[in-house]
């Protein structure tokens, strides 16, 4: 014969409860975290200076391409970069990625300039293929 303690169902459901309510906190405050339907998200780490960076997170499923597109002041050039930007133009300033078999997590963009640009000055913009439905997606890169 079975003997049932009083409350041992109470504390298996409070057992369980508290690890769900662990496992929703660990999500909500992971650090590479998007919002509710968003596929991709960029920012600045550092957005002056002769060094630039971006950080992309990319959602799953991932878009197959990402365009990234950096505005600077007209006659500041990209001295260097990683990846490789696909073109340069500092008479416009302004430099273009193709990033390619794009997948799931985070991408940095590094710029090293040939000359200091303040925070102001800097704009950029990401552009990608939903999955699924195609529309063509303008994000802008935040600022810190």
């Amino acid at each position: 014969m079975k003997t049932r303690h009083a409350g041992s169902g109470a504390k298996f459901l409070l057992t369980i409860g508290l690890g769900c309510l662990g496992l929703v906190l660990v999500i909500l405050w992971s650090p590479a975290r998007l919002r509710a339907g968003e596929q991709v998200s960029a920012r600045y780490l550092r957005a002056q200076g002769r060094e630039l960076v971006v950080k992309i997170i990319v959602g799953s499923p991932p878009p197959p391409s990402l365009i990234v597109i950096q505005n600077l002041p007209a006659g500041v050039a990209v001295r260097s970069s990683r990846p490789a930007a696909r073109s340069v133009n500092a008479a416009r300033g302004k430099a273009k990625w193709l990033l390619r078999e794009v997948q799931a997590g985070t991408i940095m963009v590094r710029m090293s300039l040939d000359r200091a640009v303040p925070a102001a000055a800097i704009a950029g913009e990401i552009r990608y293929r939903e999955p699924g439905s195609g529309t063509m997606i303008t994000l802008p890169i935040a600022k810190p």
